[in-house]
């Protein structure tokens, strides 16, 4: 594609250059320019790619887009927002994907994977072929402009009529959805998380509400009920889009919806919720009633989402990725009402290289929520596992607690001090299969953890 052809398919005509170079990729990082590249140049956290715009063009750039003047030999592209114009240029170039396939962008706290993941067999069971983006699917919950693009592109040339996808506070605040048609969107909700990037809750909320402007999609479900959803029910409503509302304070996970008999086959409250929210947008879909309710009578559980493991004579065991306060608390509250006797016992950590002042709140949740509770590691990344932990217990007054920093010893201690009316929640790692700890990843999942100490403890399979 040639520069001039991208540059007004994105309002940016008004800029001529004595040349006219063949862009065959756009891409923001310096370190993986080819020949023919268009390199957008990122104001980041930790580094400017304006310092690296010579790097590029040496690399074979064949043209620049920065913020301010830059002494180069190549066609220097200039803009307001190089993000903006890094998410615009990449759907263009990739042929603006998100015009042939029907998009579908879920934003919220909690309760994002689960959406996207019940959506996605909700809309395979009605025949669409689809594809899903998010936690389970990569490294980051929303992919850089770029990568999503041609991701979105890839799965149009392949016959994908229907993409689900997880659209992140980082991705909206960063403008990487920027271009992106939706089909429709969703809010969960919004709780406390990711304030060392935010630095105020409602900064955050702001992040949330972009994607429910008319220029992402004229269609929206969202979760009512709690301030934050009702604000942006309301905002959504301002802005002209066609609103449905779902009522956390009056969910059933039986009865009649839309002339159907719906049976959700989950027992936590927050994933009929979710399950709600993913029925809601396979109908804006015009998938008909009827498929989106035999769909969910076959609905699998989302990896490390209240995934309840169960055998005759040892406690339940819900794996569950809370990790964030209200996470914590609202999968606590399930895992209760999961037995009408016997005790929730309750392992958790919290992440290191994130938001810092979750901790004691997380250590308040699990006092409260909890009869026992088993401290230890979660991902302590470069952070010391000792210092996080201590940070946790300086929320917790009650004394019903115990510190264990290996997360296997922190299960296996919860098992041995369990009985079999008990329940225990292991919380803030879900599906992951590895830790990292020093910078270094290791093999642990939660779940297979836990069958192999029920196998070892109580000589039972699960």
């Amino acid at each position: 594609m040639k520069l001039s052809t991208l540059l007004d398919g994105v309002g940016f005509s008004d800029q001529k250059y004595s040349c006219d170079p063949e862009i065959l990729r756009i891409v923001h990082d310096s370190r993986l320019v080819q020949q023919g590249d268009l390199f957008c140049c990122i104001p980041g956290l930790l580094h400017d790619g304006h310092e690296f715009a010579l790097d590029a063009v040496k690399a074979g750039a064949s043209a620049v887009v920065a913020e301010k003047p830059l002494n180069i030999e190549v066609p220097l592209v200039e803009t307001t927002s190089t993000r903006k114009s890094l998410a615009l240029f990449s759907s263009f170039h990739a042929g603006n994907p998100s015009r042939d396939l029907e998009v579908v962008g879920v934003t919220g706290t909690n309760g994002k994977t689960s959406v996207v993941h019940l959506l996605e067999q909700i809309l395979r069971h009605a025949g669409h072929e689809v594809e899903s983006s998010g936690t389970l699917t990569g490294e980051r919950t929303t992919p850089e402009a770029p990568d999503l693009q041609n991701r979105l592109s890839k799965w149009r040339d392949r016959g994908v009529d229907s993409a689900v996808m997880e659209v992140s506070s980082h991705a909206l605040s960063q403008h990487r959805v920027d271009g992106t048609e939706f089909s429709a969107v969703a809010f969960t909700n919004l709780s406390r998380d990711h304030l060392d990037y935010h630095k105020s809750m409602e900064e955050y909320f702001k992040a949330k509400e972009r994607l429910f402007e008319q220029s992402f999609s004229s269609k929206a479900v969202v979760v009512v009920g709690q301030e934050a959803g009702d604000r942006i029910a309301n905002t959504s409503q301002k802005n002209g889009l066609e609103v449905v509302e779902v009522d956390v304070n009056s969910v059933s996970s039986t009865g009649s919806w839309h002339g159907q008999s719906l049976k959700i086959p989950f027992e936590a409250q927050f994933m009929t919720v979710n399950t709600l929210v993913a029925a809601e947008l396979a109908l804006l879909l015009e998938v008909p009633p009827s498929k989106i309710a035999s769909g969910i009578s076959q609905l699998q559980a989302v990896p490390g989402r209240f995934e309840i493991l169960k055998s005759e004579s040892s406690p339940a065991i819900v794996i569950d990725y809370a990790h964030t306060p209200e996470a914590l608390k609202t999968t606590l509250k399930s895992a209760r009402a999961l037995k009408e006797k016997g005790r929730v016992l309750v392992v958790f950590g919290c992440g290191g290289g994130r938001d810092q002042g979750k901790r004691p709140l997380m250590g308040a949740m699990a006092d409260v929520g909890a009869d026992f509770s088993v401290v230890t590691s979660d991902n302590p990344r470069g952070e010391s596992p000792m210092s996080i932990i201590e940070e946790i217990v300086s929320g917790m007054s009650t004394g019903n607690h115990i510190v264990e920093e290996n997360r296997k010893e922190a299960i296996k201690i919860a098992l041995m001090n369990s009985e079999p009316e008990d329940v225990i929640v292991i919380a803030g790692k879900g599906h992951e299969t590895t830790q990292e700890i020093a910078g270094q990843l290791f093999d642990f999942d939660d779940k297979e953890i836990s069958k192999g100490l029920i196998f070892e403890l109580f000589e039972e399979e699960v």
